[in-house]
Parts: C-alpha cells; structure tokens; sequence
C-alpha cells in the first residue's frame, strides 16, 4: 500500500516538473533569460544540471541552455562559440556534441565541468566518428545537436 503511494507520488511529481518545466525536460533550448550571463569563475560554480552555449566566445551574445538531448540546437545551431558542461555529478554527465541533426556525423564530448570558451581559436574540434561528416572540422560554429552520455570515449 506503501509503494502504490510512493509510486503515485512520484508519478505526481514527476508530471508536474514537466508541466512547470518543459523545455529543460524536453531537451529544446531555454533562453535568452536571466541566466544569459556566464558566471564569472565557472569552475566554483554551482551544478545546476545544464549544457550551456553562447554565440560569442567568454560568454556573450545569445545565451542557450538545455537540461536533456537535443535533436536540434535552434537559435544556437551553427552559432555557438563558447560551451560549458554544468551538468550534474550522475551516470549522464558528459555531452556529446554533433555536427549534424538528431546526433549524426562526427561528434566531439565534453565532461561535466569542462568549459570551452573560446571555440574560435580552433583549438576543439571534431575527433570522434571518422569518416562521418564534420570529422576533423572546428566545434566553433558547427554544432548542431547533442546527447548526454556517461562519458567520453572514442566511439
């Protein structure tokens, strides 16, 4: 009887974390908001489970954010020059970024944590999935979707 409730109320909970919440849940970016600033240390700064995305290098222009995968980046597709990994210390911590749409062609990953904040200086690029699209070419500019991953591995 004791389950059943729990069971019901985790199922209450979950429903209205999806009604107050929907474009973390659903993977669609959120933003511009509030949040459109990037932190000025990054590496003291609270998890708050999200990938996080710019469209100018060290944190400026549009602001994305996404709490689960994304089969399209939207306004931040093809834009983005600065990424940080603040996701949750959990077995899906590590994102992998797509060239192409719905995680196709070659992908790069970055860890929980990882800030990459200058992507014009060329310094990641795509390195995994050779002979796929976008293999060997720059992150700036050319991700276009996203999965979170256990962790990073050549795959």
């Amino acid at each position: 009887m004791i389950r059943k409730h729990l069971t019901a109320a985790g199922a209450v909970a979950a429903g209205l974390a999806l009604a107050l919440f929907p474009a973390i849940a659903s993977g669609a970016p959120v933003g511009p908001d509030d949040r459109g600033a990037a932190p000025a240390n990054r590496s003291t700064a609270a998890a708050d489970g999200l990938l996080h995305a710019w469209t100018d290098p060290y944190g400026g222009g549009t602001p994305c954010f996404w709490g689960g995968n994304a089969d399209t980046w939207g306004p931040c597709r093809n834009k983005a020059s600065d990424i940080w990994n603040n996701g949750y210390a959990t077995t899906l911590d590590a994102v992998d970024l797509y060239y192409g749409l719905r995680a196709t062609g070659a992908h790069a990953c970055i860890s929980r944590g990882d800030s990459w904040n200058n992507l014009p200086s060329g310094k990641w690029k795509f390195t995994y999935g050779a002979g796929q699209g976008g293999f060997g070419q720059s992150v700036n500019d050319n991700i276009s979707s996203h999965r979170w991953v256990d962790y990073c591995s050549q795959g």
